[in-house]
């Protein structure tokens, strides 16, 4: 099928049309089709059964979309792109963009230094460098703030909010900012030649991520190898969730100035510093922020603004997002890049690279 690749990476919405039959397909919903490849008329035919509905559900992500079934969509003619961006909306279009295998998941570590939220971030991965493109979008988390506490250690709500941990029973803490992702990337898939074309920004377009789920991750880190029999009884504090918005932005978080601290006094009231507490003998307190969202090659992006000047609009304008009640993302004018780091899988740092953990700020 080498051919049949070649005039699909051409047609990119014969790319985005197959994906969404592929789902349609792949869903248990319905009468299943095959498809063939006639490399001698160069189309791509729905071979059997027949189906006689003419839309089939499309389950991408949690979201729905409707497909028309066109039975014969030939590479060669010359008005198959019309044909299939006729058979979509622009709605339609965008979802099926905002996911696998369109978009690229994208994870990275920044520095725990400097708010986030969602929103349009570039990620340079030679320079080690993010930097925050779009103002942050006010929407709210799908879900209230809380921690997670992996392995279920024991603890103690104070009526402060704050939780307190034994010291002979340390937890590894996490919680998970999850904005609503469609609302997110098709905003953003609808707007994004604009933003490029306000930026002058032709050559990196593959390196904008749009993010939708932000991780503040705290754990106690023994770098120093200190015997666990040896910690000194005393007790962790750590702060709410509600701490991490920050007050001039209600759509940014950012660790806050004391997440976490140790203290020999059970109700918390004398503090131990980083170097007090050290002295004690307590272990470091780590803390980390990562960010995971979806970016798009230079072909999605040709391809959105063909089928935007398909559909009547200009691809370098908001139109598209005003018309569909999508939130409008504005530049920044101060984007000002900081420490980062991708990584391929969603795990914890391991404080393995002590300079990995400087620039990002891992230790408080």
């Amino acid at each position: 099928m080498p051919e049949f690749g070649r005039r699909v990476r051409q047609t990119f919405f014969c790319l985005v049309w197959i994906s969404g039959l592929a789902a349609v397909d792949s869903g248990g919903y319905g009468p299943k089709r095959q498809y063939g490849y006639d490399p001698q008329e160069a189309s791509f035919v729905s071979i059997s059964p027949r189906v006689d509905l003419k839309r089939a559900p499309n389950f991408c992500g949690g979201g729905t979309t409707y497909i028309l079934h066109l039975e014969n969509v030939s590479l060669n003619a010359p008005d198959s792109e019309d044909i299939i961006i006729s058979s979509l909306s622009e709605e339609q279009y965008h979802e099926l963009c905002a996911e696998d295998p369109i978009a690229r998941f994208q994870w990275f570590r920044v520095s725990a230094q400097h708010p986030v939220g969602p929103g349009i971030f570039s990620l340079d991965s030679q320079d080690g460098t993010c930097a925050r493109i779009t103002e942050p979008l006010q929407i709210l988390p799908e879900k209230e703030l809380h921690w997670t506490n992996h392995g279920n250690v024991p603890d103690e709500p104070l009526l402060n909010s704050w939780v307190r941990h034994d010291s002979c029973q340390i937890p590894k803490l996490q919680f998970s900012l999850w904005f609503p992702s469609f609302e997110i990337r098709n905003a953003w898939l609808t707007q994004a030649n604009c933003i490029f074309a306000e930026l002058e920004e032709e050559a990196h377009v593959e390196d904008y991520v749009c993010i939708d789920v932000v991780q503040f991750t705290l754990q106690i880190v023994n770098e120093r190898h200190i015997d666990p029999n040896s910690i000194p009884e005393g007790y962790l504090f750590i702060c709410p969730p509600r701490d991490f918005r920050t007050e001039l932005d209600t759509a940014s978080y950012a660790w806050p100035a004391c997440p976490a601290y140790w203290s020999l006094d059970p109700s918390g009231a004398d503090r131990l510093s980083t170097e007090g507490a050290r002295l004690v003998g307590f272990p470091a307190i780590h803390i980390e922020t990562s960010l995971c969202g979806m970016s798009w090659d230079r072909g999605v992006y040709k391809g959105l603004r063909r089928f935007h000047e398909g559909k009547g609009l200009d691809p370098d304008d908001r139109e598209a997002a005003r018309r569909l009640g999508y939130p409008l993302y504005e530049v920044l004018s101060n984007r000002v890049p900081y420490p980062a780091r991708k990584v391929e899988h969603r795990h914890w740092c391991e404080s393995q690279d002590p300079q990995h953990c400087r620039e990002l700020g891992h230790f408080l």
